[in-house]
């Protein structure tokens, strides 16, 4: 009897490719917000080492300016040590010391140190004025540099850094573009081109305000202080400077430099701080205030009564 093999079939469901769900338009929006918050965090962090680095500039520019005076003391020491060196050898002091002092480098005489030894010990007075003349004008260089390269050193990171966050600020800008939403603004103001203050403040409040205003639609420039271009704190510091009062560089010292004011009791001229000292702007009356945003925007007026600015408020202070 023949036997009948049977192929039984098996029918498999077919695979269906799942795209990735479309991104919301309000989460792309709250990242943003976001990034926008770290680059306002990260720019107050470069103003801060951006001041340290023009400290470290100019007690580097004294110590070379210094060092000048070092290197004329320097050259007198040598010269009289090359003549008791002269006397020396003819005296039958010591045959070491042909050449030691020809090198123009404090170093490289201070390696030849050993050579001291062979002197008499009428010199020793001059030699160790020489020897430590030659290790101050080397430390007080080296120091000022070091001091400087670090900082530079720290000022280069965040500026990098900064370049990638507005790098992803830009991706979010055209993602929302894409699903036909305009570019969210922390301001919730317009621009402009200039303007003049006509509220009620007067003396040197007024005088600040004037120069906000003057700068209406002037764009943001990260770590800019004008006056073609501002970043939050610069343009807050210009404008009281305007007024000849000094509030300092960043959020940070310019809230510690200020009087504690309660939100009921803002007036024109108060500054006015959001994000954890992330952000700065000037109050300017009616709930509102003029400050530069973010990258990408200008100096504009906003409204600080609603939205976003309610929920970061952080306080205010008055110059």
């Amino acid at each position: 009897m023949a036997c009948l093999a049977a192929t039984a079939t098996f029918a498999f469901p077919p695979v269906v490719a799942h795209a990735a769900p479309k991104p919301k338009a309000a989460d792309v929006r709250k990242k943003l917000t976001k990034l926008n918050e770290q680059v306002d965090q990260n720019v107050e962090k470069y103003n801060k080492v951006n001041e340290q680095l023009k400290i470290a500039k100019k007690k580097l520019d004294a110590a070379k300016k210094s060092s000048k005076g070092e290197e004329t003391a320097f050259e007198q020491q040598r010269s009289r040590i090359a003549q008791m060196a002269a006397t020396a050898y003819k005296n039958g002091d010591t045959s070491d010391v042909s050449g030691f002092v020809s090198s123009d480098d404090p170093q490289a005489i201070l390696d030849q140190a050993a050579v001291f030894t062979h002197l008499s010990q009428e010199r020793s007075s001059q030699l160790t004025q020489f020897l430590a003349a030659t290790q101050r004008l080397r430390r007080e260089r080296a120091t000022a540099q070091a001091a400087y390269d670090d900082v530079a050193g720290k000022a280069k990171e965040l500026k990098d850094k900064k370049k990638e966050l507005d790098k992803q600020v830009q991706e979010q800008k055209k993602l929302l573009a894409k699903l036909g939403e305009k570019t969210p603004s922390k301001t919730g103001g317009s621009g402009g081109t200039g303007g003049t203050y006509n509220g009620p403040a007067s003396g040197s409040a007024r005088t600040a305000l004037n120069y906000a205003y003057a700068q209406l639609g002037k764009p943001y420039v990260y770590g800019a202080a004008g006056p073609d271009s501002f970043d939050c704190s610069g343009l807050t510091m210009r404008a009281w400077g305007a007024a000849g009062v000094s509030i300092t560089r960043t959020t940070n010292s310019q809230y510690a430099a200020t009087k504690r004011v309660d939100k009921s009791d803002l007036q024109p001229g108060d500054l006015v701080f959001f994000s954890g000292l992330g952000h700065v702007g000037m109050y300017v009356g009616g709930g509102k205030m003029i400050h530069a945003p973010h990258t990408g925007d200008v100096v504009r007026i906003a409204d600080i009564s609603s939205g976003y600015y309610v929920s970061n408020y952080y306080g205010a202070g008055r110059p």
